[in-house]
Order: structure tokens, then C-alpha cells, then sequence
């Protein structure tokens, strides 16, 4: 084996052209592959960090009053859970998370954190490296005990990385709180993919934003809860006890325990390893990555056929080499053997570029930052399991484009070989079968590539340009929340109506309005309402989506008034409460009839419908028409507003300004700003990157499958220099030659488009629900990608055709 190592290592050497272009082309599939693995390793595989025996925590989730089961559980549940499963968890927290103001004295911010029950870090294993984690007394009474404990990443960026920083305050919604401990660096606890900056004890849960009922309210629900599991427990019997609980609690607190299909609420625990990505998003989110671990899959079988391509053309120069190893005695056992043993060597080889060509390229993903208002964490770096991969593919690999040229070359021909003749070649008939079947496969592959890839760009381009029902164009966005900095509700109305005074003013503005939540975001409120006289059908979903506006909003957001009126400046404090539905709400609740001077109440308050809007689109922009309402601004004040302002021209130039009147007001008060298209583009984040990646894939396998047919159609010509000086001779011209040149490599082409096209029809049904407004047998895209194949196998079979018309009659004949 070392000296088949040596020869094999001697032997690529001397042949840097052949092995550079074998180990760039594995280098490249083995990368995008390892890319892929390494972002379902951070997202999926990767344990937590910092966090002792994992496998033995579960999460317990409380179905929601619409009926899915992976809602969060009110803090007088988790006390019921932790008590009453005693003998199944040895151990349960709860937590949530919120964005808060943060001040450290050298910046004010928004950041994000966690509020968690006293035994938080000791219930996961989890030891700071600087200082302690809270302590049962933190744990006791509300407001007591103002500690924190702060991320790695904060104590380096803010602290200098200063020992000395346990002890010293920082300011959160504007309470001083004392640095009790250092998180280790990265860990965020059992949150995937967002950083945390802050953890405060859940009786501080007032003093940052929440509300003072939490302990009490059985309905305020939002508490996630974690469990450890006693010695010997399993999820199983997890199950067990808390479908139990579920049970006990519905009838000891029937009004809310009890869902919309007035059915008892569930109790669903799951296993940490099926929670690193939220349980109500893990299936499209699995289904996602299986689609682009198929798509580099493909990439890599284009590679594989290219290096076997070129593993042949390398035999058929070798063929006499071989035929003299045979003659001495080599058996085909050894000459497989060392015929491998190359394989192998470029495997590993392109494996190592491979490695690098991942590390490079999740660089780059990481260095991308969505326009979200938290940081993202996830952790590309390679593990074991990455390692692992690379060697499973690499092996694999090798087997796949070596063993099929080796198995060829080690049965030589053997007395032409010794006798020097050269090896048959052609372009038709048996003499290419196999790499006629590699080329139309590269084809095949990268047609059905490119079909996914047009398919998730012409999708994303309908979604850019759908109609939302508003004008997102020239808008920009200012959102705040007073709540953080612990605003009364009359100082907090002062502010707001300052904020807008001052911005209206700035050069480039042409109109603002305050709202309290912008469309396509990453929340969507919702509010249950009754309707005087009906009752509710049993089943039937009464909470709908609604927003806080002000007077300004429909005109300056262009959502036309059908019918009715706009909210105006009478529509304040002490007048009667009015609303504006949207046309499915009006229909839904009043079909055929006129839905303006009907009332409905939302438990606090009864509102007169003034105005029935035009749909919009709220949530998402794949969602159906959705019943929606709104009420002014004025009539139900709320801390948290978004300042919407509408301007001349590029809103970007505004933002500045906004955010220096803003500070002019208010230095400590931290304010997100943004345009409203990037605001947008976070509800289509997933789709861009899809379709970006698909498309570089599919690109990628392009030019591959390009770069194989050329070299077969580059080979067959240079192998046939006789015949073509002979066809010459006899009175062939030139655009015979290229034309027969070009006639087999287009054959080859249409063969592969052929096939491909049955295949992406089957396979592209499985991308439909992923797609925004086209088929996913769209007629346009399928055409066009067949005609941008053919372009681009004629131009790779036209240059070695042109090539073969330069052949000197006379030199070709005396060839050989």
C-alpha cells in the first residue's frame, strides 16, 4: 500500500494539469456539500453548549386555545408541573425572552435576554465563568433582588473583558442592576440562533417590561418551561404523568384550561434534541434543508462524473502503461488496487479544498447580518460530526468516480497496447458508451438543478413584487418601545406626538402616522372579540389580527376606505370607541349586508365599525385574505409604536435625521430604524436564501456539466485526428467537420434536457409549497432553462469542432 501511495502521489505529480482540475472539481462539490451539512450540524445536530447531559431535559409545552400543541404555559402552570411531576423531573425552570434597553454607560442599545427562574443555571449544568448564577433568594420576592448575569460577548464588547466587572451595574427599561456573573462564550442557553445578552431572575419580570399579574394570572401564558429527568425516567413516561396533569388541571381550573373546541388543553413534552429548532417550525425547516442537501447531492454526482470522465481519457493515454503491468504478471486485483489508490488520493485531496472551500463560504454567511433587531448565533465551526462527513464523502466519493474507469482500465487490450497502438476512440456507437451515459448524466442533473433553482427565483420575484395591499415604497420605520424606560402613559402620548411633530417637519417628508405594529414583521397580534347577539359556533376562532393607528394611516400607507370613513382627530380619549375592519371581516360577520354602524367588543371595550378598509396583507405574504381590525391610536394607547413616515425620495437618507430627533428627545430611549422594503425583507429572508443558494448551485452545476461535455467532445476530437485528416482528404470542408463535431455533442445535450425534463416534473412537485405565485411545471421557466442548456452545451461542443476543422490533411495522415 505505501508504494502503490508512493507511485500514485508520483504519478499526479507529474500530471498537475489533470490533477488540478480533478481536485478544483471535487473541491467544489465536497465544499457545497459540507457547507450544507454544517448549517443543519449548528441548527439541528450541535448539543447546546455549556449544558450538562442534554439528552436528559425535555421541553414542556401547554397547547394554545386555537389547538396547537406547542404553546407556551402560564407561571402558576409551571408551579403545578414542577410539583405534581416530582417524580419524573428532578428539576424544571421557566423562561422567556424580551428585548429591553440596555445601558452599560459606554452604549445604549436594544438588547435581547432571557427572564428565567431562580434555578435556571444550576437546572442545565451550566457554571460562569466569572462570578455565580442566581440563588434561591433571587427567586423569592418581586423587584427584591436587581441582579443580572451578562453574556461573554457583552463583558468583551462593553467591559473590556474586565475581571473586576462582578459587582458593577448596568441600567435595564431603566433599573440599575448588579453584575453577579459572566456567561460562558456562547452560550445562549437552549435558544438556537439568537444571542442573549442579559439574564434576569423572574421576580425582576415587572421592572423589565412584564407584567406585575404573571405569578397569579393563569392566563398570561408565555413562559417557556424546561425539565431535567430524574435517574431512570424516559420521555415516555414523561408523557404519561403530565397527560395526567393536564387532566387534574382541567378540572380544577376549567375556564382556562379549556380550548376553542372547548376541548381540555394537552400537555406535549418533547426531547431537547427535537426542540434546537421550534417544534411548529421543524417541519418545513427539515423539509428546507432536505431539499438543499438533495440539490449539493446532485452537484456532487456532476462532480464524480466529471472526474470519471476525465479518469478515462487519463486510461485510454495509460492503456499501454497497463497493458505492460498485465504482461509482467500484475494481477487485476493489484492494478484495481492502484488504480484506487489514485482515486483516493484525489478524493482526500479534494476533500481538504473542500474543508476550506466550507469554511470560506459559512464565513461569508456568517459575516451577512438580516436586518432583524437581535444577533445572530450560530456556530458554523466544524465538529466531529462535520470531520466525519467529510471523510464518509470523500470515501464515498472515491468509490463512485474511481471505481468504474478502474475497473476498464485494468482490462487492457492487450497486444495493440504493447504494440503501440493507440486506444479505439470515436464519437458514436459503443466505442464512448460510458462517457456518452457520463455526460447526459451531468446534463440530466443540471437541467433539474436549474429547473428548482428558476423555479425559487421567478417565485421570489413574484413575492417582491405581489401586491401587499400598501406602498412600501419610500417609507421609513422608527419603532420604540416606552415601556422599556418605564413611561407613564401621559409622558409616553407627550413623546410620541413630539416625535412626529419633529420628523413631519425634516426636509423629504411628506406625511407620518404612528402605528402600533408594521405588517410582515416578525410578530402578529391578535385579539379576541364578541359580536353583540351571536354566539360563537363551537370550533370557530374569535381572536383576529388588529392594530393600534393613528389618524394618518390609511392615506399614508395608500389602503384605500372602501366604504365609510378614516379615523380623523375627534377620535380621541372620552369619545365614543370606533373601529375600521377590513373587507373579509366585514363579510365574514355580515354577508351581503352593510358592516358600517355594526359594533363588536374586545372584552374592554364596545367599538362602532366607522370605515371598512381594503385587504392587506398582515402576517406573511403567501397568507389567504384574513379577518383584521383597527382602532386609533388615541382611543388605546400602547408604549410600543412604530413611527411610519412616508418621504419624497430614498428613505434612507431620513434615517439619520429620524434617529437624531429621536435622541434629541430622549438620549437613552433606543430606536430600531429602518425602511420598510428591509423591514420587509426579513418575512422573505427564507425564500431569498433559498433561492440564492439554488441558484449558485445550480449555476455551479452548469458549468460543470458544460466543462465535462467539452472535455469528452475536446477527447474524442483530439483521438480521431487520423479520420478527420482522412475525411479531409477525401473532400470533407470545414462545416462538415464542425457540424458532425457538433451534431454528437448537441445529441448528447437533447438526450440529457430529455431526461431531466421527465425528472423535474416529478421532482418539483415536492417544492410547491415553497413557491409564491407560479406551478411548479411553469412552462416559461422550464423553456428557458432548456434553451439556456442547449446554448451552452453548443457553445462546449462548437469550440472542439472549430478545433477539429484546423487539422492539417497531410500531418494528420502521416499521424501514427
Amino acid at each position: 500500500m505505501l508504494q502503490d501511495l508512493k507511485y500514485a502521489f508520483r504519478t499526479l505529480i507529474k500530471n498537475p494539469g489533470f490533477t488540478a482540475v480533478a481536485v478544483i472539481t471535487l473541491g467544489l462539490g465536497i465544499g457545497a456539500n459540507t457547507a450544507i451539512f454544517s448549517l443543519i450540524n449548528a441548527l439541528i445536530l450541535r448539543p447546546p453548549v455549556h449544558v450538562r447531559q442534554p439528552e436528559h431535559l425535555i421541553a414542556v409545552y401547554t397547547s394554545d386555545f386555537s389547538g396547537p400543541p406547542f404553546g407556551t404555559s402560564s407561571y402558576a402552570d409551571f408551579v403545578d408541573f414542577k410539583a405534581q411531576a416530582s417524580d419524573v423531573i428532578a428539576d424544571a425552570s421557566a423562561q422567556t425572552a424580551r428585548l429591553m434597553s440596555l445601558s452599560t454607560g459606554s452604549e445604549n442599545t436594544r438588547a435581547f435576554g432571557q427572564i428565567v427562574t431562580g434555578n435556571y443555571f444550576q437546572m442545565l449544568g451550566t457554571t460562569p465563568v466569572l462570578g455565580r448564577g442566581f440563588v434561591p433568594d433571587e427567586d423569592v420576592t418581586p423587584g427584591a433582588k436587581a441582579v443580572v448575569v451578562i453574556s461573554h460577548d457583552l463583558w468583551q464588547r462593553a467591559y473590556a473583558g474586565d475581571p473586576g466587572v462582578i459587582g458593577r451595574t448596568l441600567r435595564l427599561n431603566g433599573t440599575t442592576f448588579s453584575i453577579v456573573g459572566v456567561a460562558p462564550a456562547g452560550f445562549s442557553g437552549l435558544l438556537r440562533g439568537v444571542a442573549t445578552e442579559v439574564w434576569v431572575p423572574i421576580r425582576m419580570n415587572r421592572e423589565v417590561g412584564g407584567s406585575s399579574e404573571t405569578f397569579t394570572n393563569r392566563g398570561d401564558r408565555g413562559w417557556f418551561i424546561t425539565a431535567r429527568l430524574v435517574p431512570g425516567a424516559t420521555p415516555a413516561m414523561a408523557r404519561s404523568r403530565f397527560a395526567v396533569i393536564a387532566r387534574q388541571l382541567h378540572e380544577a381550573y376549567p375556564e382556562s384550561w379549556t380550548d376553542m373546541n372547548d376541548n381540555g388543553r394537552i400537555i406535549t413534552t418533547v426531547p431537547e434534541s427535537e426542540t434546537r429548532l421550534l417544534p411548529q417550525l421543524r417541519t418545513p425547516a427539515l423539509a428546507g434543508m432536505g431539499l438543499l442537501m438533495a440539490v449539493v447531492g446532485l452537484v456532487l454526482l456532476i462532480c464524480c462524473a466529471n472526474v470519471a470522465n476525465l479518469l478515462l481519457a487519463r486510461a485510454s493515454a495509460r492503456h499501454r502503461e497497463i497493458a505492460i503491468r498485465v504482461a509482467l504478471g500484475a494481477s487485476r486485483g493489484r492494478l484495481l488496487r492502484q488504480l484506487l489508490t489514485e482515486s483516493a488520493l484525489l478524493a482526500g485531496a479534494g476533500a481538504a479544498l473542500g474543508m476550506l472551500i466550507a469554511t470560506w463560504t459559512t464565513d461569508l454567511a456568517m459575516a451577512f447580518k438580516p436586518p432583524v433587531p437581535v444577533t445572530i448565533l450560530i456556530d458554523l465551526s466544524p465538529d466531529i460530526r462535520v470531520l466525519t462527513f467529510v471523510v464518509f464523502i470523500a470515501v464515498v466519493t472515491g468509490v463512485v468516480f474511481g471505481l468504474i474507469p478502474a475497473m476498464r482500465a485494468s482490462r487492457p487490450d492487450l497486444i495493440p497496447a504493447l504494440k503501440a497502438e493507440p486506444a479505439k476512440a470515436g464519437l458514436a456507437g459503443r466505442r464512448f458508451g460510458l462517457r456518452n451515459v457520463l455526460v447526459v448524466t451531468q446534463v440530466t442533473v443540471s437541467f433539474v438543478l436549474l429547473i428548482v433553482a428558476g423555479l425559487f427565483l421567478r417565485s421570489l420575484r413574484n413575492a417582491t413584487t405581489m401586491d401587499t395591499g400598501f406602498n412600501s415604497d419610500n417609507l421609513a420605520l422608527a419603532t420604540s418601545d416606552l415601556s422599556l424606560l418605564s413611561y407613564t402613559e401621559a409622558r409616553g402620548r407627550a413623546f410620541y406626538s413630539s416625535l412626529e411633530e419633529r420628523v413631519r417637519s425634516l426636509p423629504g417628508v411628506r406625511s407620518t402616522s404612528l402605528a402600533r405594529s408594521v405588517p410582515l414583521g416578525l410578530s402578529y397580534d391578535r385579539r379576541g372579540i364578541q359580536i353583540p347577539g351571536r354566539e360563537r359556533k363551537p370550533g370557530e376562532d374569535m381572536e383576529f389580527g388588529w392594530n393600534a393607528v393613528g389618524p394618518d394611516y390609511f392615506p399614508m400607507m395608500q389602503i384605500p376606505i372602501a366604504r365609510g370613513r378614516s379615523f380623523n382627530k375627534q377620535d380621541r380619549p372620552g369619545t365614543s370607541a370606533v373601529a375600521i375592519v377590513n373587507e373579509t371581516f366585514a363579510n365574514h360577520f355580515w354577508p351581503g349586508a352593510n358592516a358600517l354602524g355594526k359594533t363588536f367588543s374586545n372584552g374592554e371595550v364596545t367599538m362602532e365599525i366607522v370605515g371598512v378598509a381594503r385587504d392587506s396583507k398582515y402576517g406573511s405574504l403567501s397568507e389567504e385574505n384574513r379577518a383584521y381590525f383597527y382602532v386609533p391610536y388615541e382611543q388605546q394607547y400602547d408604549p410600543g409604536m412604530t413611527l411610519h413616515v412616508r418621504t419624497t425620495s430614498e428613505p434612507a437618507r431620513l434615517l439619520g435625521s429620524i434617529r437624531r430627533e429621536a435622541g434629541l428627545l430622549d438620549s437613552a430611549l433606543p430606536v430600531q430604524i429602518t425602511t420598510m422594503n428591509d423591514h420587509m425583507a426579513v418575512s422573505l429572508l427564507p425564500q431569498r436564501v433559498g433561492a440564492t443558494l439554488l441558484g449558485v448551485f445550480g449555476l455551479l452545476g452548469l458549468g460543470l456539466a458544460a466543462v465535462g461535455l467539452y472535455g469528452v467532445m475536446a477527447y474524442a476530437v483530439s483521438r480521431r485526428t487520423r479520420e478527420i485528416g482522412i475525411r479531409m482528404a477525401l473532400g470533407a470542408n470545414a462545416i462538415d467537420v464542425r457540424r458532425m463535431v457538433v451534431r454528437q455533442g448537441m445529441l448528447l445535450a437533447a438526450t440529457g434536457i430529455g431526461i431531466g425534463l421527465a425528472l423535474s416534473l416529478a421532482v418539483t412537485r415536492l417544492t410547491t409549497g415553497f413557491l409564491y405565485g407560479i406551478s411548479a411545471s411553469d412552462p416559461i421557466t422550464y423553456a428557458g432553462i432548456g434553451a439556456l442548456l442547449a446554448m451552452v452545451a453548443f457553445v462546449a461542443s462548437y469550440i472542439p469542432a472549430r478545433r477539429a476543422t484546423r487539422v492539417d490533411p497531410i500531418a494528420a495522415l502521416r499521424y501514427e
